[in-house]
């Protein structure tokens, strides 16, 4: 380790205060050590074992390169070496202040000349402009140190060879092997196409994730198109990658040709990956983010868990999770770049961590970055001076819901499963953050992005109120707010994918799993408690939305198959018990009625009896037994039976005598069939899935 410098020395007299830097470094063992083979940690003047011993005078160094009066270790040498050239560098100090120098007195050694250009000892106070570079400069230094790390562990163990670069290792980590292997590399489509495809992801996909300079985009796209060989290779590959994802996001078949179009728009652009996925560069964290955003639109072939824990660990190398101590010696759109990037790497970490029930890259704690302008959309000048003529509202608005839910899954699944002191009080104050997020929407948002945010709003409140380990048990207000959007939900979703207006919405796998979460914590609630008949009616149409949804998705993704038929294999044996549970509460009400008759009618046979000068002692209340349940479900079993032989020779019969009959439509890839209202009892109804 770096021993702290003297209080006399240069380096402690800066007036930077830069933070003490703690490095490792091997240490030689003395010879005492050495011969009776104990650890050293190499202390001077005497190591710490020597000194108990009572043998410091006799510490010396295992070698004839650190004998005795001589430094053991590389790093006290370079203090040494430090020191005498600081003492020089007074001397000369001296030397120049001398009203005549002579030219004699002016010959010094290059090792000192060089300290003192990098450690100069101010005459006078610096200016604040000289300051302010001075500290821009050690910010930069401070960032470059994540890189040389890398770098330095990369030439140890690799080497830096074109075989194996930092971005082929990334892509080794993340593809699915031999997922591109049968794909043509794309050639560019015409450029009437590419417009329509880069107009269509700037409008649906960059709006809430805008990690591009647009600007800079649309003059790389002129580049390529001009002269694609002669263009940059990180041009390419971003106008590759837009490509990709803005055809992808159009494909609704696995194998439809938009879908085959992209995977060889992404073959073509990993050509130019190694060279643009970079651990030192702030373009190989938009160009990961490029293959995040793909990932989740073709799971099949990227990881996106693994490539957005790339594009983080690249971020937090070069510094882009704190903001810059001295911000105004960069130009605007420069620093709103960065914000933005940074807060694309953050909302998709935290979506991907908590939609897989991983743990985050980073922690809140580590980040201090302000969130990026939102200018005036009428200001056409503002948006392009800023590098992009795309209102950002969107998508700070969606970064601060990103923050309330880091909040929640850091604080209910990242922090132990000890119980919440308060979790009414936590309960509601978050429901409340989320409400005045919901509020706060600003109406120049697209109607199409705020279909999309009000899921994600729905989905947080639901995620929130769910059983955690910090919070294990649903409380009834968890339990009723968990019904209310997690009914909301599927059938917003359901919704959108039926309106014709929305044929472009943009959805990924990573909705097809919000769903079946949203679909299964309603299932939990629903068997927790017990609902009126207008809540159940809704309930089923949630149950059939998220059916629908995970149907609907089963053609671009075959993995929601098995989601869709977990889900309805649940929800079948959830509302079976729901409904012999209601059924039991109508007979226990029906027993309930027949008791108050006849305590009615005894004790008006009792008042007659006292006014007669008889007594008659009152009935007591009936119990309700486990033989009398079990005989109410064997005459519900017979009433099933014969409503399923009275509908089999009479489809036309609309009324019968135990109930009305009401008919749900099928729904694509199943649902639950046949709903059986049965009226008549005391205006109490009860539910039958057939």
């Amino acid at each position: 380790m770096i021993d702290k410098p003297k209080a006399g020395s240069t380096l402690s007299s800066s007036s930077h205060h830069a933070p003490l830097l703690r490095v490792s470094r091997p240490v030689s063992a003395c010879s005492r050590c050495r011969s009776a083979k104990v650890k050293c940690d190499g202390k001077l003047p005497a190591c710490t074992a020597c000194e108990r011993a009572g043998k410091a005078h006799e510490c010396t160094g295992g070698s004839d390169q650190f004998a005795r009066g001589k430094e053991r270790s590389y790093m006290a040498s370079l203090e040494s070496r430090i020191e005498r050239l600081e003492k020089r560098l007074k001397e000369l100090d001296g030397e120049r202040r001398r009203p005549q120098a002579t030219n004699g007195s002016t010959e010094v050694d290059d090792e000192a000349v060089t300290i003192k250009q990098e450690f100069p000892k101010p005459a006078a106070p610096a200016t604040r402009r000289q300051r302010k570079v001075d500290a821009g400069d050690i910010e930069e230094l401070v960032a470059d140190l994540g890189y040389m790390a890398i770098n330095a562990v990369a030439r140890d163990f690799y080497g830096f060879t074109n075989d194996l670069s930092y971005g082929h290792v990334a892509l080794m980590a993340s593809m699915v092997p031999g997922a591109l292997d049968s794909k043509p590399r794309a050639k560019l489509p015409p450029r009437h196409t590419a417009t329509q495809l880069v107009q269509h992801y700037f409008d649906k996909i960059f709006t809430t994730l805008p990690c591009l300079n647009e600007a800079s985009f649309f003059g790389a796209l002129e580049s390529v198109y001009r002269d694609e060989d002669g263009a940059s290779q990180f041009d390419v590959f971003c106008v590759y990658m837009v490509l990709a994802v803005g055809t992808m996001s159009l494909s609704r078949a696995r194998d439809s040709l938009a879908a085959h179009n992209a995977a060889c728009f992404v073959k073509t652009a990993l050509q130019h990956a190694d060279s643009v996925i970079s651990p030192s560069e702030i373009r190989g964290v938009q160009a990961t983010l490029l293959l995040v955003q793909y990932s989740m639109l073709e799971p099949a072939h990227f990881n996106s868990w693994y490539l957005i824990g790339i594009a983080s660990r690249i971020m937090i190398d070069i510094g882009l999770h704190q903001e810059l101590l001295e911000s105004n010696k960069r130009r605007s759109s420069e620093m709103d770049l960065r914000r933005r990037i940074f807060y694309c790497v953050y909302a998709l970490d935290r979506s991907i961590s908590m939609v897989l029930q991983r743990p985050f890259t980073f922690s809140d704690d580590s980040v201090r970055v302000n969130l990026p302008r939102v200018e005036d959309p009428s200001l056409t000048a503002n948006l392009y001076s800023r590098g992009t003529l795309t209102s950002m509202a969107a998508a700070v608005h969606l970064f601060k819901l990103r923050k309330l839910q880091s909040d929640f899954y850091q604080t209910l699944h990242l922090c132990g499963s000890d119980p919440h002191p308060a979790p009414l009080h936590y309960l509601h104050s978050h429901t409340e953050k989320l409400e005045d997020w919901r509020q706060s929407m600003p109406s120049t948002i697209s109607q199409f992005t705020q279909d999309w945010l009000l899921l994600e709003w729905h989905y947080l409140n639901i995620y929130v109120a769910a059983p955690s380990p910090k919070i294990p048990r649903l409380s009834q207000a968890a339990t009723s707010q968990i019904f209310n959007h997690a009914t909301s939900y599927p059938i917003a979703f359901r919704a959108i994918l039926k309106d014709p207006n929305n044929s472009r919405f943009v959805y990924t796998y990573h909705d097809a799993l919000r769903t079946y979460f949203v679909g299964s914590t309603l299932l939990h609630a629903l068997d927790a408690a017990t609902w009126s008949e207008k809540e159940l009616e809704r309930a089923v149409d949630a149950v059939n939305a998220t059916v629908f949804v995970l149907s609907t998705m089963i053609v671009r993704w075959p993995d929601a198959e098995s989601l869709r038929d977990k889900f309805r294999s649940e929800a079948g044996r959830v509302i079976e018990r729901m409904r012999e549970r209601l059924v039991l509460e109508v007979w226990v009400w029906q027993q309930q009625q027949q008791q108050a008759q006849q305590q009615q009618a005894q004790q008006a046979q009792h008042q007659q009896a006292q006014q007669a000068g008889g007594h008659h002692q009152p009935a007591g209340q009936t119990v309700v037994t486990r033989e009398m349940e079990q005989q109410a479900r064997q005459q519900v079993r017979v009433v099933q039976q014969q409503q399923q032989q009275q509908q089999q020779q009479q489809q036309q019969q609309q009324q019968q005598n135990m109930g009305q009959m009401v008919g749900v439509q099928g729904l694509q890839g199943g649902q639950i069939d046949g709903i059986v209202h049965v009226s008549g009892l005391g205006g109490v109804s009860f539910y039958r899935y057939n």
